[in-house]
């Protein structure tokens, strides 16, 4: 038995749940408050060190596992290479046997399929209404999951063919989605924890700006240089980069004199470091998938009442809010920066961004990705 009940939501994610939490984890989190969910993670390779500790058994082939109360995790066992062409359509069908085989082992129901992932498509009688869910420009960034841009474009057309219900994370790639046949595209953009009262702001000594998230090609190392040549700069976050010269850039900007690196913190933790900043930074590099994208860390910053700094990006003009303050250039970054380390800390405005960051929360982002499942049942 799963112990998933009579009804469910089968999330199938583009990362393992072993892996760096982002948006996928957030909403499983979020909406296991509100129904029991199965995440599905990716294939598991038989053999190799490829996520080895989440290997499932040789026989069945798959595991469930209870991660939390109402939120379970579906480890299916598939050949080395499973993204290679040929290999790839015989993973998928392991994977949707083993997800069949998880759900006949109790009286549960599918509510909906919310599919996450940019390599994966829709399983089969499994019922429920089918939610695709949008996080970035999966084309755009095929060669971050290892595959060519022509068959991501095919996965997601064929996706879109099949869902009853198509969502993005942002206006930008709504337009992108609806250039390859989508319509009509629901915006349900990420969202932001709630912050418990000890995340208030600290501010001890000089100001600091700060960089909450992964570090990694996505980011404009010239204007991070540029902001630490001229204060403090405390970064929160792991090194995701795969690119070698990122990476060894990356780690000689978290070397210098005005950086101090606290390496990847738990939730609360890393909110309580948020709290002691004056600005939270942004730095996006203007690129096409970059603009498509909706970064987590504008309204985390918000929600423990820290104003924010962002690259001209359209999720960040979306939010439409005085305490989002987006630059049109780099230099006007840097001033922004500047601007925001000089400002005294009031009380109402601290509270004001809570209060916006507040309308965001991940739990009513779950709550309106649920509520098209009830629109198309």
């Amino acid at each position: 038995m799963t112990g998933l009940g009579r009804e469910a939501v089968v999330l199938i994610a583009g990362t393992r749940w072993s892996g760096v939490p982002g948006t996928d984890h957030r909403l499983a989190k979020a909406l296991s408050e509100l129904i029991p969910v199965l995440w599905v993670d990716p294939v598991v390779p038989a053999a190799g060190t490829t996520a080895a500790a989440d290997r499932p058994p040789l026989i069945p082939g798959y595991a469930v596992d209870e991660l939390a109360p109402r939120l379970f995790r579906l480890r299916t066992l598939g050949p080395p290479g499973f993204t290679r062409p040929g290999i790839r359509h015989g993973a998928a069908l392991l994977v949707h046997r083993a997800l069949r085989a998880a759900l006949a082992s109790g009286p549960t129901r599918v509510r909906a399929i919310l599919l996450m992932s940019g390599r994966d498509g829709f399983p089969s009688r499994t019922g429920g209404t089918r939610i695709l869910h949008v996080t970035d420009d999966w084309p755009g960034g095929a060669q971050l999951m290892g595959l060519r841009r022509g068959v991501v474009e095919r996965t997601l057309r064929a996706n879109i063919a099949a869902a009853d219900v198509v969502c993005s994370v942002s206006p930008g790639l709504r337009e992108t989605l609806e250039r390859l046949g989508a319509g009509p595209v629901h915006v349900v953009p990420n969202g932001c924890p709630l912050p418990g009262p000890e995340s208030a702001p600290r501010r001890e000594g000089r100001p600091v700006a700060g960089l909450l998230g992964q570090l990694n090609e996505r980011l404009d190392m010239d204007l991070l240089e540029s902001v630490a040549a001229t204060c403090r700069v405390e970064v929160v976050g792991p090194i995701t980069a795969r690119d070698p010269r990122t990476v060894q850039r990356l780690r000689a900007f978290l070397r210098g004199e005005h950086v101090t690196w606290l390496g990847e913190l738990g939730t609360a933790q890393a909110l309580a470091a948020v709290g002691g900043w004056a600005v939270g930074l942004t730095p996006y590099r203007d690129d096409p998938f970059n603009r498509a994208s909706f970064p987590l860390k504008t309204l985390e910053y918000l929600a423990v009442g820290v104003p924010a700094v962002s690259t001209d990006l359209p999720a960040s003009r979306w939010l439409n809010t005085p305490w989002v303050h987006v630059a049109d250039s780099a230099e006007h970054f840097v001033d922004l920066v500047a601007q925001a380390l000089e400002a005294p800390v009031r009380a109402d405005d601290v509270a004001a961004r809570k209060r916006f960051a507040a309308q965001h929360t991940w739990d009513s982002r779950a709550a309106e990705l649920l509520g098209w499942a009830e629109v198309t049942a």
